[in-house]
């Protein structure tokens, strides 16, 4: 494990850092075959490594580079496949910051722009999701406690129960309405988990990277060609590769009309439009993470407190009913 991982920094900044020595390396006119083995021996992202090892060993980068965002969906399809499951490529497991980098530089080669300005957008955006990543997972650190306590609170009951010295097995185990007690509360503390578990997963998820669209539509017509022309061929290249455009076509026509009538440069409104979409995401990230603290709510008044009370309470309630059965006979 890389040292910057093992302090817990963000894979995509692993991924920024590198990126942005591959375009230093290549600005200062440093051949491509050393930069790529440079990135071999000392890159940090280990899909990155993967990618110089292949570029080392005749791989064009491009593919190389598109290769090795994959290398997730890979091991999901062997690990599905050894359960005997149907095998899906669709989107499962892409590593979608390497995706990003990769399609930076198919269409950058392929437009005949510099590769260095392209890499450098594309870091910038692998550190603006980092700061995203961040920023959520500061704000989950009080829903995420919240939820460990809220999974403990029917094991708590069990042990106050003993504590006031009541036999909770035995209580549960004397006739079907504890049988019904017990099964009830032990399959809705576990729904409970499994529903906690899911929405702080819902909330942490990172997803594509925000602003991609706009940053490769910049990069495509700063190599000279027409906007129709780029739009295709970022559109195949997001295809290839296996990278989602999430909604971002509507958004570029808008910045495209806007530079068309006002004769202004698109290079420079995509890369606003590209700031701003990071932004908003960063935004809803943040909102996301905010939120999970109400959305925790559900599952503790559903499953929890009853589970709580099932495993806890119902206990007490039926040994108390018992002794004084007993003590009347």
């Amino acid at each position: 494990m890389p040292e910057a991982a093992a302090r817990g920094e963000p894979g995509d900044d692993l991924l920024a850092r590198s990126v942005e020595a591959l375009a230093v390396l290549l600005d200062a006119g440093i051949s491509p075959v050393s930069v790529w083995a440079y990135l071999a021996e000392d890159a940090e992202h280990p899909a990155l490594r993967a990618a110089a090892r292949r570029v080392a060993d005749g791989v064009p980068p491009s593919e190389a580079l598109a290769d090795a965002s994959r290398w997730r969906r890979a091991e999901r399809a062997t690990a599905r496949s050894k359960r005997g499951m149907a095998l899906t490529r669709q989107h499962a497991g892409l590593d979608h910051g390497m995706a990003t980098v990769a399609a930076a530089w198919a269409v950058a080669e392929h437009a005949g722009a510099a590769l260095a300005p392209a890499l450098r957008g594309a870091a910038t955006a692998l550190r603006d999701r980092a700061e995203t990543a961040r920023d959520v997972r500061t704000s989950l650190a009080g829903p995420r406690a919240t939820a460990r306590l809220m999974a403990w609170l029917p094991l708590v009951g069990v042990a106050m129960a003993y504590v006031i010295g009541v036999d909770v097995v035995g209580a549960l185990a004397d006739g079907p309405l504890g049988w019904g007690a017990a099964g009830a509360g032990v399959s809705l503390m576990a729904a409970g988990r499994a529903w906690t578990a899911r929405l702080v997963r819902a909330a942490s998820r990172a997803g594509p990277v925000a602003g991609a669209e706009p940053e490769l539509m910049a990069i495509a017509l700063a190599g000279g060609m027409s906007p129709g022309r780029a739009r295709q061929l970022v559109a195949k290249t997001r295809e290839r590769i296996g990278l989602r455009a999430e909604d971002a076509g509507s958004s570029v026509d808008r910045v495209l009309r806007i530079a068309e009538r006002a004769g202004a440069p698109a290079i420079e409104l995509l890369s606003a439009e590209a700031l701003q979409e990071r932004r908003i995401a960063r935004a809803k990230g943040r909102t996301g993470a905010e939120l999970l603290g109400v959305r925790l709510l559900l599952p503790l008044g559903i499953c929890v407190l009853p589970a709580f009370v099932l495993l806890g309470v119902v206990p007490v309630v039926l040994a108390m009913m018992s002794s004084t059965f007993t003590g009347l006979v």
